[in-house]
Parts: C-alpha cells; structure tokens; sequence
C-alpha cells in the first residue's frame, strides 16, 4: 500500500492542488455577482480566493519537484528551489490569516471594514514566524535544506493551524447571518467549509514533515503513514476537495441575494411607478377641482355682480323693495320662489313687502308662506341664518357664515369651496342696516327640486349682503329726500364721492385684480395641458396659482381699506386732539381744554379719523356762531366703546329749526357730524337751547383696534 501511494503521489499533489485552486478560481470567477452584496462574507472572499490559488500553486510545486525527480518535467530549476515553495507556503496562510481576521471584524463596527486589524494581525503572525525562524537559524545554524523543513514546519505551526482556526471561526460566525437571511441551504455549506478548514488545519498541518524543530521531531508525515497506512498528503487532497465543494456551493447564495435585489428594484419601480401614477392622478383630480371651484367661483362672481348692478340700478326704496324678490327669483336657477320681510316698527311684526309665489305639488302656497315667515321671524330675531329641514328651523352655522354685523372676509372664495351636502327646501337670510336686524330673505325651491346646498346658502348669503346695502342706501336716499333741500344737497355730495370712489376702486379692479384672474385662468390652461408631461411642474404651477389666488383677495381687501388722514397716523388722536385745541385757544382766545378719561387706546383708523372731525367741525362752529368764552372737549374711553363730547357755554339755539333749514342757512357742520357718527356705526347727539350753549355727544361701539396701543 505505501508503495502504491508513493508511486502516484504525484496525482494526489494534483489533485489536491485542484482543488484549492478550483476554488480560489471559482470565487474570483463569482466576484463580478458578491461586489454589490450586503453579505460580510463578500468583503472577504477575495482574500479566500488568493489562498486558494496560492495554496494550490504551492502544491503543484510539490507535484512538479517530484516529477522532476523522475526527470518527467522541463521546468527551469530556480521554480524548484524549496525557497520559491516555503515563499508559497508562506503567502497562502498569511492570506488565510487575513481573510479570517477581515471576516470577523468587516461591518460589525460603523465605518468599519476589516482591513486595517487584518493587516495588523497578518503582520503580527509574520513576525512571528520570522522571530522563530531567525531565532532557530541563530540557536542551531543547521544546514540550507535542514532549515528550510525546520521553517516549513514553523509556518504550519504559526500560521497555518492560526490561520485555518481564525478562518474556521469566522466561516462559523457568517453561516448565523446566512441563517438570518433565510439561506439555511448556504449556511449550512458555510458550516461544511469551516468544518472541514479546522480539520485540515489541526490535523493536516500538525503532521509535517520530519525536522529537528518539536514536536516534529514525533508527529510528523512518517507518523500519520505508521499509523494510518496512507500519506497526509491524501488527507490533505480530500479535505481541500470537501472544502472546495462546500464553498462553491456557498456562493451560489450571491446568486440568490442578486435574485432577490433584482426582485425588489422590480417591486420597487413597479411601485414608484404606481406612486407616479396615483401623483398623476392626484395632480389631475385637483386641476380638475381647482378648475372646477374657479368655474363655480367665476359664475357666482358675475351672477353677484349682475345682480349688484340690477340694485344699484335704482335708489328709489319702494321699486327696490317691490323688485327684489322678483329680480332674485328670476335670476337664482336654484330658487323657485322667495319672500322679503321687513320689521319696520321695532317690536312689531314682521311684514311682507315683496313676495314670488309658486304652485308646489308637494306642498300647498299657504304652508310654503308659513314655514317662510317661520323662518323670517326666527332669522330676524337672533340674526343668524337658518333654513327648513324636514319642517323644524335649524341654524346655518356653514363655513363663512358670521352671526356678526359684517360678511366673512372669505365669503367670495366659500362660494367656490363649499360641499354640495344640503338638507333645506327653505331658506332664510337676515337683512342688517347699521348695526340692527331689520327683515328676512326667503327663499324656496320645489319640493322634488334638489335641496340647496351650502353653496347656494352662501351665495343667498352674499346676495342678502348685498341687498341690506341696497335698502340701507335707498333708505337713507330716501330720508334724505324727506328732509328737504339741505339733506337732498348732502346727499348728492356724498353719493358723487361714493360715485368717484367706485370708480377708483373698478379702475384699481380692473388693473390688478382682473389682470391676476386672467392669468389664473392662462395658468389653468397650462397646467392641463402639461398634467401627463410634467405633474411635478404642475404641482408648483398650482402652488403658484393658490398664491396668485391669495394676492387677488389681499389687493380687494386694500382697495377697501386706503384712506386715512395722515396727521392721525404719525401722531394718533389724542396727541392729535391736543395739538389742535392748543392751536385753537392761541388762535381765537377762548379757553379750550381737552380732558381724557379711561384708558387711552388707538382705535381704528375710520374712527379716529370720525372723532378728529368731528372736533374740528364742533369748534369751527363755536367760533363762527356760538359766542362762547370756555370749551369743553372730552374723550371717555369705556370697555365697550367711546365716547366724545365738546361743549360750550355759547348762545346756544334750537336743534329742530337749524337741522330743518327754517333759519334760511344749510346746517352742513351739524349734518356732516351726525353722518360720519352713522358711517362708524355711532350715534350723534346735538342738545341745544337759546342761551343755554351747546353739547355734540357722540358715542361709538366697539372702536378699538384688535390690538391695543396704550
């Protein structure tokens, strides 16, 4: 048998160099599929594969020097020096070294790779072997071939028994994170390779070759032959074999890793692509909204604005009050019939002054006009919005809805925005004229016709507005007209300033805000154009349009607010009030003071500008009429509102006479003062008698600012 084994020890060096070059060709052949891997294995492989090669080239070194010994090779002698073989020896297991040590460290820390501990432990188990082998040469000085075996032996020592268990161990470890990633199949393949790599490290690299060096002295490759009957070169073949095919099995996890990346780049497009077209489809659901409101929005606009037209038409109050209802029912698609009701007693009931009636199948004319003047007399008495759902009156507490004196500052865009939920067939909105409720408008539909929805309360909302204004300008047209000449002049320069500033106001309209619609609507046609090509452009160019949007809101709401007297602006009123009455005392002589009591607050600016006027009306008629010696101006700032009073101690006069005009001279200052009062929703009262001087008392609710400025 030893013969046998001797005569074909070349195969078995064949063999078994291979096998481990198999491998190391095997793995660097794969590493085009682990470079991408999350694996720590594949940080490492390389390194495994440089052992393979090397530690195969080594042993065919043995098969090739045996072979020349049998004068069956041509290679040239320098490739056979056992120096060139040793120096294989040497680099396979320093490479095994690294692998291993690279293995265990690579990922486990952040930032962290393997390779700086790698080469340190590599350098260190070099130095090692060189220590031992200088230290051998030094003790002993044995002959050449005598200390190439004893450093052979040295270096299976140091390097090849470490390094196969610090590989061992490291194979061992991954083979856990195989598991983890459900590839037991590979993991256990890894088990295999670690197995089999200890064995071949302790037992193949303990039986050396014999030299002076302990203990090869005793175990050694002539010991493993007594014993076993066959060389450790043949179990050195096997064991290279079984790991050659347990870590070539291993890599086909790579594969499996690349499959399953590859499967989820494919769900993953497959779902950017889904999320792409629900981004699409989102983009297109919200132009065709956003068009949608701004359609709902340009219709209501140009319906409001006929019908502002339509009342501003006349200031005659008995044709407003008879058109009205007409005029509304006919132009509302949604409305069938409709009432007006005015209080025009306080405290007494309700009276219908304009009514459109309508033949319901479903419901009598008499039942439709009770649950109208139902609702009429409960809107008219707490002043909110209600409508009829199924015959009990409910609040409209909608979006944009106020209970206040004044419409919501976003009613026109609740026009476009609101659902189109609805409940009521009957519908009442309150008619405010200075501050007080004074009627109801009604409205019905059919009782088979769709109900309303919140978008048409809003837009009987805006209507009522607009009609209270209508009535509350014929009403005081008409007044004026009752009072004679005096008030019909006052009136006609105030209705030419109202006539002057609309004008300034459709000018700025049309030059600001109808340039920005226009391009609303250029934007919009824009955008559905590019919704397939570009959504994301879409979305900014919608971002922009709802800031274009904003900005036509901001600019009506600056046209509304512009004037105001610049002196109360860098000074407020009382600094304001003091400076002019110091200047009138010095001026006409009479004693003047200005007394203040509460806390001084700024108001708003309409109100500060009312009072600064009203005091400069009430001294200028003091000196022109009153003959006074003293005057008396006091301002009460209250927690509900302000209150001013100038008096005198002048001649006094009849309040009735002069305000009528009997005395053959127009009583524009008095006039003038209790109009502005009225414009800020206060009241002013002239008490008066001959002899007797003269009080102006104005009071004004709720005049200060929302925040205050001591």
């Amino acid at each position: 048998m030893t013969e046998f084994f001797d005569r074909n020890l070349v195969v078995i060096y064949f063999f078994y160099g291979l096998a481990f070059f198999s491998m190391g060709l095997a793995i660097w052949l794969a590493s085009s599929r682990f470079r991408t891997s999350e694996l720590r294995l594949a940080g490492a492989l390389l390194f495994l594969a440089g052992y393979g090669i090397v530690h195969g080239l080594q042993e065919w070194f043995d098969m090739f020097r045996l072979l020349d010994e049998r004068g069956s090779t041509l290679i040239p002698a320098w490739l056979l020096l056992h120096e060139v073989h040793l120096t294989h020896l040497v680099i396979s297991f320093l490479l095994l070294v690294f692998f291993g040590i690279k293995l265990l460290f690579a990922n486990r820390r952040e930032g962290e790779n393997g390779d700086r501990l790698a080469l340190l432990g590599a350098g260190a188990f070099l130095l090692l072997w060189l220590v031992s082998v200088g230290l051998t040469w030094w003790v002993y000085r044995p002959e050449r071939l005598v200390m190439i075996n004893a450093a052979d032996a040295l270096a299976r020592y140091t390097l090849g028994i470490t390094g196969a268990i610090i590989a061992a161990w490291a194979i061992w470890l991954e083979q856990r994170e195989f598991e983890a990633r459900g590839m037991g199949r590979f993991g256990r393949s890894l088990l295999g390779a670690a197995v089999v790599l200890l064995l071949y490290g302790i037992i193949g690299q303990v039986f050396v070759t014999p030299s002076f060096i302990f203990p090869s002295t005793v175990i050694n490759s002539d010991l493993f032959l007594d014993l076993f009957g066959f060389p450790v070169e043949l179990l050195r073949a096997v064991l290279a074999i079984l790991m050659a095919v347990f870590i070539i099995r291993a890599l086909n996890a790579f594969e499996i890793e690349n499959q399953r990346r590859l499967a989820d780049a494919v769900e993953q497009r497959v779902a950017a692509q889904r999320q792409a077209l629900r981004v699409q489809q989102q983009a297109r659901a919200d132009t065709e909204q956003l068009n949608h409101q701004l359609q709902n929005a340009v219709q209501d606009l140009a319906l409001l604005f006929n019908i502002s037209r339509r009342m501003a038409g006349t200031l005659d109050r008995s044709t407003l009050l008879k058109d009205a209802v007409p005029l509304l029912v006919d132009m509302l698609p949604a409305v069938s019939a409709g009432m007006l009701v005015l209080r025009r007693v306080p405290r007494r009931p309700l009276e219908i002054v304009s009514i459109v009636e309508c033949s319901d199948p479903a419901a009598s004319v008499a039942e439709r006009k009770e649950q109208g003047l139902q609702l009429a007399e409960y809107t008219a008495t707490t002043g909110r919005a209600s409508w009829m759902v199924q015959h009990a009156v409910e609040p409209l507490d909608e979006p944009g809805m106020t209970d206040g004196t004044g419409g919501d500052a976003s009613a026109l865009s609740e026009l476009a925005t609101t659902s189109t939920a609805a409940a009521g067939h009957t519908m009442a909105m309150p008619l405010r004229a200075r501050g007080a409720i004074i009627g109801s408008l009604v409205f019905c539909t059919l009782y088979d016709a769709p109900p309303f929805s919140l978008r048409d309360v809003a837009l009987a909302r805006a209507i009522a507005d607009q009609l209270s204004v209508a009535i509350d300008n014929a009403t005081l047209y008409d007044e004026l007209q009752q009072s004679g000449k005096l008030r019909g002049e006052l009136l006609h320069r105030v209705v030419s300033a109202q006539e002057a500033e609309r004008q300034r106001i459709a000018r700025e309209l049309h030059d600001g805000t109808g340039q920005t619609l226009t391009a609303l609507g250029l934007g919009l046609a824009a955008a559905a154009d590019r919704l397939d090509s570009d959504p994301a452009a879409v979305r900014r160019q919608l971002a922009d349009m709802k800031q274009m949007n904003a900005q036509v809101l901001q600019e009506v709401h600056n046209v509304i607010s512009d004037l105001r007297p610049s002196i109360l602006d860098s000074l407020g009123l009382i600094p304001a009030l003091r400076g002019h009455v110091n200047t009138f005392e010095t001026r006409t002589g009479i004693q003047t003071q200005l007394i203040v009591q509460g806390k001084s607050s700024r108001l708003k600016p309409e109100v500060e500008t009312t009072i600064f006027r009203v005091v400069q009306e009430s001294l200028t008629n003091v000196v022109r009429h009153a003959q006074a010696r003293s005057v008396l101006v006091q301002v009460i700032f209250g927690a509900d509102g302000v209150e001013l009073s100038v008096h005198d101690d002048g001649r006094g006069f009849d309040v009735t006479r002069a305000l009528a005009g009997e005395d053959g001279r127009a009583a524009w200052g008095l006039l003038g003062i209790q109009e502005r009062a009225s414009l800020v929703g206060g009241t002013a009262e002239l008490v008066s008698a001959p002899n007797e001087g003269t009080i102006v008392r104005v009071s004004i609710p709720q005049p200060f600012k929302e925040e205050h400025n001591g």
